[in-house]
């Protein structure tokens, strides 16, 4: 490609000064900007649209996309408007480049791209045009469809069921987090803790994990009963109480609450995340809540104050957590390399994602071993993966089965058969038996029975019926 071409290529540039879409907050939202023509309304329109339902990192993937696409159609003089199954084929078998080198000989060519690559790039101009079509009507719905509901794209060839990528064990996630904590730049490893208890105890996706407010900390606890008495007091974002005048006060109303509510037997805090688009709840251990609180209070709070000291203009997001660097709310691609690295060199398997998954697979194995115990062989699968659902925050619960399937393979192959106990020292007692040495097993059992038959019991088998 020439100088002279380079000149004429669409770009995306990201807006650098505040202004709003409707409520989000659109510094930082990509906009495409064309030599010939500025601004390209109708992936401007598609933009702004994605602005208020998904983040920004999101909504900048889907403009690249779009900006070579539209060059892509720019070189080939055809009309977005007439764009069908064929152009985007063709577009497809280019390597999704603005450059169109390649002609198929057939509707199939072969893809020289990565399958998840070629669908990802499908998905976005499929929407780009259903948006345009159903949300503006920017463009006239067609009879037919514009693109083949049924594409099989072929050239690469899908694997029968594709692997489930690793997974960190809790051991090593405990192991990942310390060594955070280990990093040069104090504050930076303190976010970092933060983020990976996150997604180790709550689940969070890294989207809810650096979009988490501290606005959206308070209404953890909004409703509870023991902060109904003073929750007028407690300022909108939890980080104002951080410093300044009566704030000592408040700040121990707070945290008394919070003990409260421990001593009462409560385990969680309910918050609102926003991930994938949508607004949602997670459920934050208490403990993790309050380490949070702490270091909003503290450490964060030194930092933006120390941030600020050479910045005059400088306000910090309310953002739980800040970038050492730029003193903004993290972003998701940087958080999800940091991890990876990280990870990495200490020679955990998967990703800062997969931190998640432990999570995730630990909830199931509690839920299955509530049920199973209680119910027998009676048990429904269907109850556990909709409660893992929640737990997750999908909206489905097919790509869930797979972690029951691996904790019931887990028990075929010890042989295990789990039983449910509300008393610590009747399970205690249990796991002791469990343990005894096998020429000393039936013994074992003959003097159980004997004990139950003096108690007027008699031994239940596993229950087939709720």
């Amino acid at each position: 490609m020439t100088d002279v071409e380079r000149l004429y290529e669409t770009k995306v540039r990201l807006a650098d000064e505040y202004h709003f879409l409707g409520d989000v907050d659109a510094r930082g939202h990509p906009l495409v900007l064309n030599c010939k023509i500025g601004l390209v309304l109708p992936i401007t329109l598609y933009l702004n649209f994605m602005a208020s339902r998904y983040p920004s990192s999101t909504c900048l993937k889907h403009s690249r996309i779009l900006s070579v696409f539209w060059d892509h159609l720019e070189r080939r003089k055809i009309d977005y408007r007439n764009v069908n199954e064929n152009v985007l084929r063709r577009f497809l078998v280019n390597n999704a480049r603005r450059s169109t080198t390649i002609v198929a000989l057939k509707g199939d060519g072969e893809l020289t791209i990565t399958l998840e690559r070629a669908e990802f790039v499908c998905e976005v101009i499929e929407r780009f045009y259903r948006v345009l079509e159903d949300e503006f009507s920017y463009l006239p719905k067609r009879r037919a469809p514009r693109f083949d509901q049924k594409r099989t794209l072929t050239g690469a060839q899908r694997s029968a069921e594709r692997s489930n990528p690793a997974t960190p064990s809790p051991e090593d996630v405990e192991t990942l987090k310390d060594h955070l904590l280990q990093k040069p730049n104090t504050f930076a490893g303190q976010n970092m803790y933060g983020i990976a208890s996150l997604f180790r105890s709550a689940g969070l996706r890294t989207c809810g994990a650096v979009g988490l407010t501290t606005a959206a900390m308070r209404q953890g606890f909004v409703g509870e009963a023991d902060f109904l008495p003073f929750i007028q007091q407690v300022p909108r974002e939890l980080a104002a109480l951080a410093s300044g005048a009566g704030t000592d006060g408040i700040r121990k109303l707070v945290t008394d609450g919070i003990k409260s509510i421990r001593e009462r037997g409560r385990t969680i805090l309910s918050v609102p995340v926003f991930e994938k688009g949508q607004a949602t709840f997670a459920t934050v251990p208490i403990d993790v809540f309050s380490d949070l609180l702490d270091f909003i209070w503290t450490d964060r709070h030194s930092f933006y104050t120390a941030f600020g000291r050479s910045r005059p203009d400088y306000r910090a997001p309310d953002n739980v957590f800040l970038s050492a660097k730029t003193g903004h709310a993290y972003n998701e691609k940087s958080i999800s390399n940091l991890f990876a690295k990280t990870m990495k060199e200490l020679h955990i398997p998967g990703t800062g994602h997969r931190v998640r998954a432990t999570s995730i697979e630990d909830e199931a194995r509690k839920l299955y071993y509530l049920h199973r115990g209680m119910h027998g062989i009676a048990w429904q699968p269907d109850n556990i993966l909709e409660w893992l659902r929640m737990y997750a925050r999908h909206k489905g619960t097919g790509r869930l089965a797979h972690y029951i399937n691996r904790i019931i393979n887990l028990e075929e192959v010890l042989g295990y058969i789990p039983v449910l106990f509300d008393d610590p020292d009747l399970a205690a007692s249990a796991r002791a038996l469990a343990a005894v040495d096998p020429g000393r097993k039936q013994g074992a059992v003959d003097g159980l029975l004997a004990l139950l038959n003096e108690m007027g019991l008699k031994p239940l088998a596993e229950p087939y019926s709720v």
